[in-house]
């Protein structure tokens, strides 16, 4: 097993615990924070398609989404502009096509002349493009950015929200997930916990 290291200070174990750094590995300057699977958006910033796994909502009313951007993409550059975007949720089908979005730059190549599958049509609400195939579509306005010294956190409003009716249920959708350092996943047949015989949610405390 393998941990990141870190400055913080903590209490001392109990008696017969061992303390981390006698049974973990210490890994220096990673950022990856091991192979956790995160879903991948490709988020189109006006007519760009960007691959993103680091997203997150950040707020319920108003809704607000975020996603981090490097510095050196040019979708970058559009941000910088108060650009609008879209944030589009595709199932693991179309990875092919979103690992195009993520290799190249939209300064380069037209990725939409390079996808095999994914097709562009107009936002109802905002100036950017959404992927045809999406199963869930989030349009956006630039809420706010904040700036870290290789990325950015851009934060948007979500304005309207549209989605394939009858292919969100857990039981039918198959997400493309990014486990880190071009590792790739996709989730299973997911279980409730009312479907699990004697199931039972663990408090927190």
């Amino acid at each position: 097993m393998v941990c990141l290291k870190h400055t913080s200070h903590a209490l001392p174990p109990p008696d017969g615990v061992l303390a981390p750094q006698e049974n973990l590995k210490v890994l220096e300057g990673a950022y990856f924070l091991g192979y956790v699977p995160r879903t991948v958006a490709i988020v189109c910033v006006e007519e760009n398609p960007l691959a993103v796994a680091w997203h997150m909502p950040t707020n319920k009313e108003p809704f607000l989404y975020a996603v981090c951007i490097a510095k050196d993409n040019y979708s970058h550059s559009l941000i910088e502009k108060h650009a609008d975007f879209t944030i589009n949720f595709l199932s693991a089908e179309y990875l092919s096509d979103i690992l195009v979005a993520g290799n190249y730059h939209g300064d380069k190549v037209n990725k939409w002349e390079l996808f095999k599958k994914l097709r562009p049509a107009k936002a109802l609400r905002v100036n950017a493009l959404v992927v045809e195939e999406s199963l869930l579509v989030y349009e956006c306005k630039q809420e706010r950015t904040i700036n870290f010294p290789d990325h950015t956190l851009l934060i948007g409003r979500v304005e309207l929200i549209h989605y394939k009716r009858g292919k969100l249920k857990p039981d039918k959708v198959s997400y493309p997930l990014h486990m880190g350092k071009g590792y790739f996943s996709k989730n299973s047949k997911p279980r409730s916990f009312s479907s699990v015989e004697n199931s039972k949610i663990p408090s927190g405390e």
